[in-house]
């Protein structure tokens, strides 16, 4: 297969990578918490602890807010959602798209509301 022959990719901007993989790992917890493999104990404690050995990389807490830090109801809208991808199969990327769309759906209508539309 030639380099020409390889299918394209869109491109992905830093943050569309940054987000995209905060997104993942989040779920990966996610599942481990779920399944009882660990707590968010275990992992604020291995946080801690990469932290202190790593001072330069470490990151304001309030870059990225912590799932449980949710509302009740975010959390179970969050849930029913990723219920839904579930139920209907969708890969990661696939459910990445739809949620991306969604959220410009939700932009377009602020916009609307505002009387603007750009």
């Amino acid at each position: 297969m030639s380099r020409d022959d390889r299918p394209t990719r869109d491109s992905m901007s830093i943050e569309e990578a940054t987000v995209s993989n905060m997104w993942e790992i989040a779920a990966i917890v996610e599942v481990l918490e779920r399944k009882g493999l660990c707590t968010k104990q275990d992992r604020y404690d291995i946080i801690t602890e990469f932290r202190r050995k790593n001072p330069r990389a470490k990151i304001p807490e309030t870059t990225f807010p912590e799932p449980y830090l949710l509302t009740e109801t975010e959390n179970k809208i969050t849930n029913d959602i990723q219920e839904l991808l579930n139920k209907h199969g969708l890969t990661s990327h696939q459910s990445m798209n739809l949620l991306e769309r969604s959220g410009r759906i939700i932009e377009m209508g602020q916009a609307v509301a505002k009387g603007t539309t750009h």
